[in-house]
């Protein structure tokens, strides 16, 4: 019996048909690739806006320097000598110039603050103390360095302050009053406490003075006492 090819399994007539969709799809990816390497290529290019920084500028002010004159001073009676003072004390072993006493009636205080200056006309006002009198007061019949001298030989340098070192100018200010005697002791300008104490507790402890007086009547007169303490 003679075998036959189903015509349905012979592809002989179908191969003119698949050659030519080979050749097609071969056409069509030639084509392609050519056209991808042909693309252009767009490089982005983005733009920096330049940042600006603003600084804030501050305004420099000068202040003027209005600090009012300094008062002027109307007498000024300045020690020639130095009162030496040695402290005697087995647990402060330092040889120690307490006294370096410049005498001043004056020293940085304004006339304006005080009513009754002496002026050479008419009353004078005595309710407050004046700074300079006509008779300017005495201590135990000399002048202002009486009393310097008398300080040196009573004032004492604080132990506590010498162990801290402590130095410096205290400015004593009180009144001499119609009878002679000390009030109104105040300090000034201080260093420390022990120091300030002490400069007041001399002060306090002085006996009377002559007063000062205006056209012969007694007046109560301010007076200043600068005590500089120092250790060597």
């Amino acid at each position: 019996m003679e075998l036959k090819k189903s015509p349905k399994a012979d592809l002989e007539n179908k191969r003119s048909i698949f050659l030519e969709i080979g050749i097609i799809v071969a056409l069509a990816a030639c084509i392609g690739m050519f056209s991808w390497s042909q693309k252009e290529r767009v490089v982005e290019i983005v733009e920096q806006t330049p940042v600006v920084v603003e600084t804030e500028m501050t305004e420099v002010t000068v202040q003027e320097d209005k600090r009012p004159p300094a008062p002027m001073k109307t007498q000024a009676v300045v020690l020639s000598d130095l009162l030496n003072v040695v402290k005697n004390d087995a647990k402060i072993e330092q040889t120690m110039n307490i006294l370096d006493l410049d005498v001043t009636t004056d020293l940085a205080v304004d006339v304006t603050q005080f009513g009754g200056t002496y002026t050479g006309e008419g009353e004078v006002e005595e309710e407050e103390p004046v700074i300079i009198a006509e008779t300017m007061p005495s201590f135990q019949g000399g002048d202002i360095n009486a009393f310097a001298q008398w300080c040196g030989k009573h004032i004492v340098y604080p132990a506590a302050a010498a162990d801290n070192g402590s130095q410096g100018k205290v400015i004593v200010q009180f009144v001499v009053e119609r009878d002679g005697s000390i009030s109104h002791v105040t300090i000034l300008r201080g260093v420390d406490k022990f120091l300030d104490e002490e400069a007041m507790r001399v002060v306090k402890s002085s006996p009377k003075w002559s007063p000062g007086a205006n056209r012969g009547k007694p007046v109560r007169v301010y007076v200043q006492v600068p005590i500089n303490f120092v250790l060597e």
